[in-house]
């Protein structure tokens, strides 16, 4: 028996579009952020994975792929077509401690501002991948 918060949901194509635009907005928060010298830096890269991981999504609806309600961006990654897969692939999980434990974290891993760089670089490029997937 498949436990209840790994069984496979599916939603309408159209939510696709939502995921997108919530995803967009978490994206400009983190881009904001990052552009002020106040506050925990863990937060950007927190919104850069909730971005990251509604993109995904965003493309596993469009696609009519179901998925669990989970945050790890692995599970959701190895959900795709090898075809479709986005930048930077299985890497993404990278981001995957920043949706859980390292929301209750401060500081004891230090970022750097090219670590939170490349993590925006890296968002931007997911959002470029799911725009033109689910515009197809």
């Amino acid at each position: 028996m498949t436990p209840p918060n790994l069984k496979k949901r599916l939603y309408k194509k159209e939510y696709s579009k939502e995921l997108l635009n919530i995803a967009s907005g978490d994206l400009d928060s983190a881009l904001a952020l990052s552009k002020v010298n106040s506050g925990r830096p863990e937060n950007i890269i927190f919104l850069v994975q909730q971005s990251v991981e509604k993109y995904i999504k965003a493309v596993l609806v469009h696609l009519q792929i179901g998925f669990p309600v989970v945050h790890d961006l692995g599970i959701l990654v190895a959900l795709l077509p090898d075809d479709k897969m986005p930048p930077e692939g299985f890497g993404l999980t990278e981001l995957n401690p920043f949706a859980t434990v390292r929301r209750y974290e401060e500081g004891l891993i230090p970022l750097t501002k090219e670590e939170i760089a490349t993590s925006l670089s890296t968002a931007q490029k997911v959002a470029e991948w799911a725009k033109t997937i689910t515009s197809a």
